[in-house]
């Protein structure tokens, strides 16, 4: 069962070169500002349904590959403290 939803209207207060600037790029778009603003909007509150980028744009080596786990530390392990220490 499909639900219709009531639309609103909401006004903004931009700057005026801001909003030039948005209109500009809205019609570069080929989109009226207010579609633009919307799927922007949607696009901020809707949870991501893709997981995040997690591998390397290029491909490591199998030798780096071979390093991943053979360092153990400590569940509290700090790297930044160490780096500081050292330096």
């Amino acid at each position: 069962m499909k639900t219709s939803s009531a639309i609103s209207q909401l006004t903004l207060t931009l700057d005026d070169d801001l909003l030039r600037a948005a209109q500009h790029y809205a019609q570069q778009q080929g989109q009226a500002l207010e579609t633009l603003v919307a799927e922007l909007l949607k696009a901020a509150v809707q949870p991501a349904t893709t997981p995040p980028l997690v591998e390397p744009i290029r491909p490591l080596s199998p030798r780096i590959q071979r390093l991943f786990g053979a360092v153990q530390v400590p569940a509290d392990f700090d790297y930044r403290k160490v780096l500081d220490e050292a330096r």
